[in-house]
């Protein structure tokens, strides 16, 4: 077989499975290329390390990567049609202490595809994203946080100019302006937030707060009359005022900038993969600064599942503390 059908065959079966990611592991004599979901992991076949070298290279160089490197990480993308539907596929490369060249491949699914988004959160959610300043959506890797924005987005631009700064773009959307992170072209997050308020978007979509100086550009953008949606890693809403403030930002622009937090995870329930979110609005921010009031309504949520059969004991353990 050639590299080309054994890679169209691994992507074709990732996508009817919905895998989010592919992994190349090496092992002494072979790679175990393993897949996960939001439902399950599990080993999707063994290759030879020649026929692996050979599937990776042609992954490579659909991605952009220099096929020659094999120490230093990389990272690329290319686009995967699929039942007429274009998957994004995401690649990241790197070497470990033998040498031996490890990859993930990153499924990224066009809006919907992959789960459904709940509407009724939408239009809970829809009149705080018409306001000024910011919303924060946390939540690990693959929890929905750049769905759930890119549907307020989308409802936002019928009337709004709406702009994205992204690391990179994962939902191509052609009513929005997308700009994409290169640090090689000197295009940082500091750099494309100074371009982007210069075009003057009424929506402006960050991709990911990561590092100070970003947080307080965010916090300044929605403090000056934007409209700020982005995300923050953390395992609680209440995590994410605390990385804000690791960050430097101080309590009064916390107060005065951000409108909502919202925790997220996709679930895996007895019948399909919902949406749990768990959220902060100004009022319970406040009275967080104030007294360090904390509710466990995540918990609540997970407990009043399992106890109602929504989801399983096992689903129940692993998402009880978020």
């Amino acid at each position: 077989m050639t590299a080309e059908s054994i890679v169209h065959g691994l992507l074709t079966e990732a996508c009817g499975n919905k895998v989010t990611d592919i992994y190349f592991f090496p092992h002494k004599d072979r790679y175990a290329i393993e897949t996960r979901s939001n439902l399950s992991k599990s080993l999707m076949t063994e290759l030879t390390i020649d026929e692996t070298l050979m599937v990776m290279n042609y992954l490579k160089f659909n991605g952009g990567l220099d096929i020659s490197e094999r120490r230093r990480s990389q990272k690329g993308s290319f686009s995967f049609l699929y039942q007429q539907q274009k998957i994004h596929i995401r690649i990241s490369s790197v070497g470990d202490f033998l040498d031996r060249e490890s990859l993930v491949v990153r499924l990224i699914y066009p809006q919907n595809f992959n789960y459904q988004l709940n509407e009724s959160l939408i239009e809970q959610l829809y009149p705080i994203a018409k306001r000024k300043g910011m919303m924060i959506f946390s939540g690990p890797m693959g929890s929905g946080k750049t769905s759930l924005m890119y549907a307020l987005c989308k409802h936002l631009s019928v009337d709004k100019k709406v702009m994205s700064i992204e690391d990179p773009v994962e939902i191509v959307e052609e009513d929005f302006l997308q700009l994409q992170v290169n640090e090689q072209a000197e295009l940082t997050y500091e750099e494309l937030i100074k371009t982007s308020l210069r075009h003057r978007p009424e929506v402006l979509i960050i991709g990911e707060i990561r590092d100070s100086i970003t947080a307080k550009q965010a916090i300044q953008a929605a403090l000056c009359g934007y409209t700020v949606m982005t995300t923050i890693h953390g395992k609680s809403k209440f995590s994410v005022i605390q990385r804000l403030k690791q960050f430097g930002v101080d309590d009064d622009e916390i107060l005065n900038a951000i409108n909502l937090i919202s925790y997220q995870r996709l679930v895996p329930t007895i019948n399909d993969i919902q949406l749990f979110t768990d959220t902060l609005n100004e009022s319970e921010i406040s009275l967080f600064l104030r007294e360090r009031k904390i509710d466990d309504n995540w918990s609540r949520q997970i407990k009043h599942a399992y106890q109602s059969g929504y989801i399983n004991a096992e689903v129940y353990q692993e998402y009880l503390y978020g």
